[in-house]
């Protein structure tokens, strides 16, 4: 069952090769969006089986992260001898 609050509004479109557009667009924005989470979540599981318990901080930075960055540290990880080594000292 739809609900109403997941109901999209549609703006005025006049030609339909707009929609094909906009519909397009959109399946990028989320494309991209899957691909930094899956990769976020990646990093942290490596990352903990490599070095145990992941501190908030870490977390953090992790979702802050561009997909760039995301992409160095998924390099970095298993050349990296401590969490430090990849973030940096944590914060005090």
């Amino acid at each position: 069952m739809r609900r109403a609050e997941y109901r999209i509004v549609w703006p005025q479109i006049d030609d339909p090769q707009e929609l094909n557009v906009m519909l397009a667009e959109r399946l990028e924005e989320w494309a991209h969006a899957y691909k930094a989470e899956g990769e976020a979540l990646a990093l942290q599981k490596l990352l903990q089986r490599r070095f145990g318990s992941i501190p908030a901080e870490v977390v953090q930075s992790i979702s802050r992260a561009s997909v760039e960055q995301i992409d160095i540290w998924l390099d970095q990880v298993l050349d990296a001898g401590s969490l430090e080594d990849l973030f940096g000292p944590p914060a005090l």
